[in-house]
This record gives C-alpha cells, structure tokens and sequence, in this order.
C-alpha cells in the first residue's frame, strides 16, 4: 500500500475555523494525511513545546501549505508567531510549498514598501507603528509575506516562491486548493523529484 503524503496546513485560526475544516476535507478527501493544529493532527511529542512541535512538523511532511492571512496569531514567542516560525521552516527546508495570501496583505506590503528598509534575513525594518484594526492586525503579516516570497534572497535564485493572492477563500481560495492539490499523483512526482534533488546537494 502506497504511503499517504503527509500535508501540513499552516494558518492563523481565529475567525477562520470554518474554512480550515473545508481545507482538511477538501484535502483528506484527495488521500492526503493532513497535518493541522486546528484539527488536532500535527505530531505531538509531550517532551517538546508547542513552538518545537509545529517546527518539527514542518521540517518532517512532504509538503507544505501555508495560508496568510490579515491576522498574525496569538501564539507569539519572542518577536514571531509560531505560524510565522512554520513558514519559515517550510521555505528554510525548502518543502514542496504552496501559498495563499489576502490580497489585502500585498496591496498593504506595496502602499508601505518605501517606509521600510529590508535586512539581509528578509526581515523588514519598520519607520512606522500599527495599531491594531479591522484590515490588518500586525505589521509582521507582511514580513510573513515577504519571507514566503523569498525576499531575503536575489531574485534569480529563487524557486517556490510563488504565493497567489485570494480574496474571498470560499471561492478563490478553496478554486486555488481544488486546482494544486486534485491530482496526488503529480504531487507525488513533486515530492520525490526534490527529496532526490536535496539528497543529491
């Protein structure tokens, strides 16, 4: 019997736990293992904290699916949230990965592009303060943003940076899901293709 591949799921849970019990249907019914928080599916080893474990998660599935959204989390630890830490992991691993983003995050990211200076790790230096609104909670979704887009590296080395822009996820959101992940069989080829690609590094 052929293993399933094991999907992780990353995302900001509140106000969205509607559409990320749609996502883990959507993909456990493609054949996927999926690997959520929400859910109650990600690894757990009691020894390792909540941070460690969602890290580890993200370094141990085949692929990865990372959704962003307007709101940064509650779990913070240090200066990042441990969605934001997942992301990371995922593009730092470099997983199979696929990304969603509010469309709201990128019109934001280019209105402020001038007020920011960029530091060699792809995070931003910032010469302004948010308070938190309605439209975006945290500055540091866009640095979310910027590192799923690999901004941290030159623009000819970057590979799987792709993060297509959603605005309402019910629609082309859930169209973007159904369209990337229906065929496991291709995933498949994905994951092997740069499982043997990194071996061979």
């Amino acid at each position: 019997m052929v293993e399933k591949l094991k999907i992780m799921v990353a995302s900001t849970v509140h106000g969205f736990s509607e559409s990320l019990e749609a996502v883990y249907a959507t993909l456990t019914g493609f054949g996927y293992e999926v690997w959520c928080s929400y859910k109650g599916t990600i690894p757990v080893h009691p020894d390792k904290s909540n941070l460690e474990n969602c890290i580890e998660a993200a370094k141990s599935c085949d692929l990865f699916f990372g959704i962003l959204r307007p709101y940064y989390g509650s779990g913070i630890i240090g200066d990042t949230s441990i969605t934001h830490e997942e992301i990371k992991a995922a593009v730092d691993e470099n997983k199979p990965r696929w990304f969603l983003a509010h469309r709201d995050i990128a019109l934001i990211r280019q209105l402020l592009k001038k007020l920011y200076t960029e530091n060699h790790d792809g995070t931003k230096n910032r010469n302004i303060k948010l308070e938190k609104g309605p439209i975006l909670d945290d500055l540091r979704v866009v640095d979310m943003y910027n590192y799923a887009l690999m901004t941290h590296i030159p623009v000819e080395e970057r590979t799987g940076h792709w993060v297509q822009s959603y605005y309402n996820f019910s629609t082309d959101g859930m169209d973007y899901i159904r369209f990337q992940f229906k065929d496991i069989e291709a995933i498949r080829k994905i994951v092997e293709q740069m499982k043997k690609e990194k071996e061979n590094e």
